[in-house]
């Protein structure tokens, strides 16, 4: 055989073993999907209820509430119509909207009734739609237990407890139905 022939067979296997196998391609996560509640022990709520013994203030809260169990976005399609019997999840995201930093932490009033939240949950999203960095750590979440809520009609509100946690701000009051 000729060098050439030789060099070229050479060359050309390299730039076979060279090319790119097929990879996996996986799109990146929708920065608006929900994600599924994370499973709590017990579907205990944390004791913490921040905003007891503090005063509300005239501001609008910065908050969304994505869920009320298996309602998605209760306040843009109503009704709110979630199962009775199972954990009953609230989450979404608040901040000190005048301060436009992460609050001191979220509540959430059911029936009148203040529950603790997990708060702090990453949200880029949110940081990113308001064009604010500081704002990446304001996610929270709330799981009632299974059969804490009756079947019938209930309302809850999101409060958000100011970052200097010396008052609070109500959203507006959220109906929903438990069947």
């Amino acid at each position: 055989m000729k060098p050439h022939v030789l060099a070229f067979a050479g060359l050309t296997l390299m730039a076979l073993a060279a090319c790119e196998q097929g990879k996996p391609r996986h799109p990146p996560p929708d920065p608006m999907a929900i994600a599924p509640p994370a499973a709590t022990p017990g579907g205990a709520v944390p004791a913490d209820v921040l905003s007891a013994g503090l005063s509300p203030r005239p501001e609008a809260a910065g908050f969304f509430l994505d869920r009320i169990g298996a309602a998605i976005d209760p306040r843009g399609h109503p009704p709110a119509v979630t199962p009775a019997g199972q954990l009953t999840v609230f989450d979404g995201f608040g901040f000190d909207a005048p301060a436009k930093t992460p609050a001191k932490g979220v509540d959430v009033v059911v029936d009148g009734n203040a529950y603790g939240t997990v708060y702090g949950a990453a949200r880029p999203d949110v940081a990113s739609f308001f064009k604010t960095p500081a704002l990446v750590n304001v996610g929270f979440r709330a799981v009632l237990p299974a059969g804490a809520l009756t079947p019938g009609a209930h309302t809850v509100l999101v409060r958000v407890v100011a970052a200097d946690g010396k008052g609070y701000f109500d959203s507006p009051t959220v109906a929903f139905t438990v069947n």
